[in-house]
């Protein structure tokens, strides 16, 4: 039994040890993984993801959502088994994206506002990627093809609910069905809004802050995980691990690129997405459903963030980890059965004319062009607002 404790403890040490040992024997591997990783925050997650944070962020610093949570109260103590306060973190985490449902959900148990098991329920669908990144960053981004992004935001969620469906009985504890006044819990919105007493430019200020805290977290993993990668490549982990996977898929037509971009999607989603959009001689079918399980999933890079939050309570990490492969499974299967429906539903017809009139205009076209100007006065909102908050945190 002392051996294993002392195997547990060392693993991650050694893990540890052997990547730095990798980055001092291949430093110019090293360097060109980490701009490359780089790159891709720059280039696709800021001008993409950044303006989408904040306005989600101020959302709900504006108590918006908290009205939507109370819209969708009844659904969610019908059909997941969790209260109202835990439907308000399904809302957020739709509009937000990773990591913010498992943080939220994580400082409820810490909070004491919800029980364990109800806890586990909570993340194992609460827990999901935001619609601009599936949009805008892989299906324009990296597909070019709207109606595809659509096609799999559907299938995201859908994913997600058919997880928090079946772990509905988790725990065996059932929610009472107290009944509340609508009108009633809005005015207590309003008042707790009232009572914070923070303007609109504070709180776009308080927003801003957020995301690009966010923001900076999310490159940093990106970058980590992308030097991750490269290590473990040239050790040939990575081809072994495809290798093995390639034997069985090979007879569906995979390729072995497909395999190792679909590898390196495990560790970090952008990369993966990226490299399995660029696969050619693979029907689009095979790598947007692939794309689909590996958002789903999550990935290494957020599982670490998303685990770095239920760590500090009694949430299982592992249940957690499971629901996600869960997820990403459902989500690949909803993406392969729907496919052919982005080419003959109105549905998605119609969202693709509407997504290119967005990504086509003009003010988006101003942003994308010169957002290397329009982030530096996001970062000197951002340093304003830090002081600004520093300011008040002393002076109380």
């Amino acid at each position: 039994m002392k051996k294993v404790k002392i195997i547990k403890f060392l693993t991650p040490s050694l893990i540890v040890m052997l990547l730095i040992l990798g980055i001092i024997l291949f430093p110019k591997d090293s360097i060109l993984a980490a701009k490359n990783g780089f790159s891709i925050w720059v280039d696709t997650l800021i001008p993409s993801l950044l303006p989408f944070i904040i306005a989600a962020n101020l959302i709900v610093r504006l108590k918006f959502v908290d009205v939507l949570g109370l819209i969708i109260n009844p659904v969610t103590k019908k059909l997941f088994n969790v209260s109202g306060k835990s439907s308000l973190v399904f809302a957020i985490s739709t509009v937000s994206g990773y990591p913010v449902g498992a943080k939220l959900a994580s400082e409820l148990r810490q909070n004491n506002e919800i029980s364990k098991f109800e806890a586990q329920r909570l993340v194992s669908f609460c827990s999901t990627s935001g619609p601009l990144f599936i949009v805008g960053a892989v299906s324009i981004g990296m597909f070019n093809n709207p109606s595809l992004g659509y096609l799999m935001l559907l299938c995201h969620y859908l994913g997600s609910l058919t997880v928090g469906i079946l772990f509905k009985n988790y725990g065996k504890e059932s929610i009472s069905n107290d009944n509340f006044n609508f009108k009633f819990e809005v005015k207590k919105i309003m008042e707790f809004r009232k009572k914070e007493n923070k303007g609109f430019f504070v709180l776009f200020g308080d927003a801003v802050f957020s995301g690009v805290n966010t923001i900076l977290m999310v490159g940093g993993f990106v970058i980590v995980f992308s030097v991750v990668f490269k290590v473990l490549s040239i050790f040939k982990f990575i081809n072994l691990i495809s290798y093995i996977i390639y034997i069985p898929l090979s007879i569906f037509g995979f390729s072995l690129d497909l395999c190792s971009s679909f590898i390196s999607g495990l560790f970090e989603i952008t990369i993966g997405c990226n490299q399995i959009s660029s696969v050619s001689n693979i029907p689009e079918i095979i790598r947007a459903s692939l794309c689909s399980f590996i958002i789903a999933f999550s990935g290494l890079s957020i599982l670490a963030q998303c685990c770095s939050f239920l760590a500090q309570t009694d949430i299982n990490t592992g249940t957690y980890i499971i629901s996600k492969f869960l997820h990403g499974v459902f989500a690949a299967v909803f993406t392969f059965a729907f496919y052919p429906l982005i080419n003959s539903s109105n549905l998605f017809i119609k969202l693709s004319t509407t997504s290119n009139v967005f990504y086509n205009s003009s003010i988006w076209s101003l942003y994308i062009n010169n957002y290397h100007i329009i982030l530096p006065l996001l970062v000197i909102i951002y340093f304003i607002s830090s002081f600004m908050i520093f300011k008040k945190m002393k002076n109380s």
